[in-house]
């Protein structure tokens, strides 16, 4: 019994058995000769094989240190059943089946193992987790920003979920750096870990951290941890080493991971500046003496592996800046990433240089040098800075004022400075603007938007590759190459960058000499086989499995889920396609159809209803697509039978408004129909105290009810319906008193009657656009005339008739309309009138009288200095009720409210008329004294 690997024999009896992802040869060897049917299902492994059975591994008799698959091998060796085999030496059966496992776990398969959970494919979302078995570490924890097709978000964050199912499994989280996309999801991962799980970072990054969680209102109980550069420490299966690189923000680390079968390089992100601004140089020496140990696997940033060459140095920068800032006549405004500490010192120096006084505006600016500071590597005291609301104290030419606003961010300083809704920065023909920053991919659209704002409006503009105002803080390709012949790892895979990036990224480290290079994707599992010695090349990857990970989504305040728990996709379709809301009261008894006449152009059978429909992001081609709309709504809900579900009714209807929107516009707009029951389209008998229904009351009613109905009627066609009331009123006043107690009767058998005479014609719909749009199929009739001029002889109700549109809805009447809410209090008032009406009978009301108006006046003026100075709007209407009950008025504050906002509005209705030299107002002096005054102490308490 013998291991055949060539590693563990020099035997010519050998066989190769090639592995899929594999480039070493495997060999197994029987006391008969060699097993061909076993070496067809492809052992993952070595195994000592003897007799007729795989025997148990022995790792004391292997030097070749590969792990144990005897039991699958043994599953394999007994098998009989013939397997379709896709290639040379492959089962398309196995290929099938091990796209369904599910993650290695335990102690078989590779020791060491990388499960990506953001930042690879993409921009942002750095987090990873790296393991020994099943006892993982995770690296960083940041965020990625969202793309145009995010509506509403403003933070993509890693899947929580899964980190929350494995935190069992995570001992640890290492932050390499402080920026957005590597620390920026600690709020939202932090809670979901173990309780006990520690938090690793360099001293500065800690800073950044500890705020982050401060704005979040999470404790970190103890579990914040430092580390010092090339200082080792241990933590979850590793033992773990930093080691400085430089970057565009300062204590920047990449991180060596040690374990007893082998050495992970992580370089997080890095560039190799040759002459950095705080003099920490990136740390050659210790990559040097990390090659003489052994690099079993190197993962390297690949943001710009594009990019011949290679970066230029941030003292590079500081010069152009110094240069551009001394030969500036003017304020000088530059803008850049908050984060670059180092560049904020060179603007200092500039400053300096030429007699400048510095100004921040961005919080953020701030919140990164006041972490700096605390940490002792702030270039400048913070104290320093002038503050913003003490800019007008300086002269132009003595100013240099640092900006947020590099990527055109809705709220930063120079976004809103370039549509001129900055309180604290006005751009102006002397200023000069630098942009010292890169446009990070996505962004191009929103930030050249900008800069044609910022130069419409005069200043100079420096910016561009020429003026050499910024430097990338991602190593280009000659970097990325010399340090990977400077590691010489067995293993290479790129990570931080998109998926493009990192395929170039692989081919760079094979022409730089690994033999071993992979590309994943996020939710990918790869095992890296231990190493044999340190001396020959491992075996090479292994992929584990996948876990589908989900994203996560924030809207910038609480909202936090998945893209359906916020609605994302939803969003876009809604902001493409439009919305249609069709809100329907259906009636369905049998009882309707005497409603329908003869001729008519309502259905004879089938359903019927009111239906109201309101589009939102849709062109509806002024009206003609509403009323296709109206129509096919009012063809489908006709095509039912009178017992049809709601349910089938709004899918009906919605499917037929689809249809038309496809076809008219070629859109396909989300349609949402509400359904209901109409309680009121048939009233079905109500009947009295005494058993009698009210219907053969009002037929068996006394004679001189009758008379009186039949006056009502003849009248009600020779007058205007707008006189309703009024003619309702006068007449409670001659007429005996058994009248008055019966009014209420009266105006329903009225409103009865209108309501059929309408019903004959065209069933009424009311359709709103965006702009409210409201149709009436009704007749010229239907349309309200003017009201009567002059207060002195008309009732509450007349008076306030051309606001209120008082057509008899009190009443149970079954117009009804859609207005558009402008916000006006005026308005406001009218609609609280309009359900106070709603919600009660007719009553006679008294008249006001001129005087009694005339008071309302006055005393309404005299309290407009109690509402300047913050008495609530009840306070003042009971106040003017009060004074009208001093002058022998009684009248409610409602009353009083309602009137003033009538007088109001007809005083403006009446400016125009009077101005051409007509008067049809008798208040309109009275209003206009009271109104000036009013006007005239608001004014006055603003200035104050």
């Amino acid at each position: 019994m013998r291991c055949l690997t060539p590693a563990c024999s020099p035997s010519s009896e050998r066989l190769a058995v090639l592995y899929p992802h594999l480039s070493n040869m495997l060999v197994l060897q029987t006391s008969s000769g060699i097993d061909h049917q076993l070496l067809n299902k492809r052992p993952r492994a070595c195994l000592a094989y003897g007799g007729d059975k795989p025997l148990r591994y022995n790792r004391l008799n292997c030097r070749c240190n590969a792990s144990s698959f005897a039991g699958r091998v043994a599953d394999y060796a007994s098998s009989n059943k013939t397997r379709n085999t896709g290639g040379a030496h492959q089962s398309m059966d196995d290929k099938v089946q091990r796209r369904l496992e599910i993650f290695h776990e335990g102690q078989d398969g590779p020791p060491l193992r990388i499960l990506p959970i953001g930042g690879l494919g993409e921009i942002g979302m750095n987090c990873m987790l790296v393991g020994h078995y099943d006892r993982y570490i995770l690296i960083d924890s940041g965020l990625m920003f969202p793309d145009y097709e995010d509506l509403g978000v403003q933070k993509i964050l890693p899947d929580t979920g899964f980190i929350h199912r494995w935190r069992h499994k995570i001992e640890a989280v290492i932050i390499t750096h402080g920026h957005e996309d590597h620390i920026g999801a600690l709020p939202w991962v932090f809670p979901v870990l173990d309780p006990s799980t520690p938090i690793y970072a360099t001293s500065f990054t800690m800073e950044l951290i500890k705020r982050r969680l401060d704005e979040y209102a999470i404790k970190s109980d103890g579990r914040l941890k430092i580390f010092d550069m090339r200082t080792r420490f241990n933590a979850g299966p590793f033992e773990i080493e930093s080691i400085r690189v430089t970057h565009s923000i300062p204590d920047c680390c990449g991180l060596i991971l040690r374990c007893c079968d082998g050495t992970i390089f992580h370089t997080g992100d890095w560039k190799i500046d040759e002459s950095p601004i705080d003099n920490k140089y990136f740390d050659r020496t210790a990559l040097e003496q990390l090659s003489k140990e052994g690099v079993t696997l190197m993962m390297s940033d690949s943001t710009n592996v594009l990019s011949p060459g290679r970066t230029t140095s941030e003292a590079d920068v500081a010069k152009a800046l110094m240069h551009k800032v001394l030969s500036a006549k003017g304020r000088v405004i530059t803008t850049q990433f908050a984060s670059n500490v180092h560049r904020l010192g060179s603007i200092k120096l500039a400053a300096e240089a030429s007699g400048r006084k510095l100004v921040f505006l961005g919080m953020s600016l701030r919140t990164y040098l006041d972490a700096a500071w605390r940490d002792g590597q702030a270039p400048f005291d913070p104290s320093i800075l002038v503050k913003p609301e003490d800019m007008d104290l300086f002269a132009p030419k003595d100013l240099l004022i640092v900006t947020t606003g590099s990527q055109a961010e809705p709220r930063a300083a120079l976004n809103l400075a370039s549509f001129g809704n900055s309180r604290s920065l006005k751009l102006n023909k002397e200023d000069l603007v630098l942009y010292s920053a890169k446009v990070i991919p996505g962004n191009e659209i929103r930030v050249m938007k900008m800069m044609n704002r910022i130069a419409e409006l005069g200043p100079n503009i420096a910016m561009g590759r020429a003026e050499n105002l910024h430097t990338s803080g991602h190593a280009y390709r000659g970097e990325l190459e010399e340090v990977i012949q400077l590691v010489k790892p067995q293993h290479f895979m790129p990570v931080h960058g998109e998926y493009a990036f990192l395929k170039e990224h692989e081919r760079l480290g094979k022409d730089s000499g690994v033999r071993h290079t992979a590309v994943i994707k996020n939710g990918e599992m790869l095992g890296v086989a231990p190493l044999r010695n340190r001396k020959v090349l491992s075996s090479g990857f292994f992929p584990l499995g996948k876990e589908d990970l989900t994203l996560m989504y924030n809207d910038g305040d609480k909202a936090f889920g998945t893209a359906a728990d916020l609605c994302i996709g939803e969003r876009l379709r809604i902001a493409l396609n439009g919305i249609i809301i069709v809100s329907m009261e259906v009636m369905r008894k049998e009882a309707d159809k005497r409603h329908w006449q003869k001729g008519s152009d309502g259905p004879q059978n089938g359903l019927r209803g009111r239906v109201k429909i309101t589009t939102r992001c849709l062109w509806v081609d002024r009206g003609k697509l509403l009323d296709a709309l109206h129509k096919a709504a009012t063809a489908a809900l006709s095509s039912l039978p009178l017992d049809a579900a709601l349910g089938l009714i709004e899918h009906t209807v919605g499917l037929a408004l689809r249809k038309v929107v496809q076809k008219y516009s070629n859109r396909r707009p989300d349609v949402i129909v509400i359904a209901s029951e109409a309680s009121q389209s048939v009233r079905n008998p109500a009947v009295s105290q005494n058993g009698i229904s009210i219907d053969e009351k009002r037929r068996t009613g006394s004679i001189q009810e009758k008379q009186v109905d039949a006056k009502w009627r003849s009248k009600q066609k020779q007058e205007p319906r707008s006189a309703f009331l009024k003619t309702q009123t006068s007449r409670g006043g001659n007429h005996p008193s058994f009248l008055k107690q019966n009014v209420k009767s009266k105006f329903h058998r009225a409103a009865d009657e209108h309501t059929e005479s309408r019903n004959g014609a065209k069933e009424e719909m009311t359709l709103s656009s965006p702009k409210e749009r409201t149709v009436y199929n009704g007749s010229e009739s239907d349309l309200l005339p003017e009201t009567p001029n002059s207060l002195e002889t008309v009732s509450t109700e007349s008076l306030t008739e051309e606001v209120l549109r008082f057509t008899g809805s009190e009443v149970n009447m079954t117009t009804r309309s859609t207005r558009e809410s402008s916000g006006l209090m005026e308005e406001k008032a009218m609609d609280d009138s309009v359900n106070s009406a709603k919600m009660s009978s007719p009553t006679i009301r008294r008249k006001w009288k001129s005087g009694e108006v005339l008071v309302l006046i006055e005393a309404r003026k005299q309290e407009e200095n109690n509402l300047q100075q913050g008495q609530g709007r009840k306070r003042i209407w009971k106040a003017v009720a009060e004074a009208l009950a001093e002058a022998g008025f009684e009248r409610t504050p409602d009353q009083c409210k309602t009137v003033w906002f009538s007088l109001v509005k007809r005083y403006k209705s009446s400016v125009e008329a009077v101005n051409n030299g007509a008067k049809n107002f008798s208040f309109y002096d009275a209003m206009h004294v009271a109104l000036s005054g009013m006007e005239v102490v608001s004014n006055k308490k603003s200035k104050e």
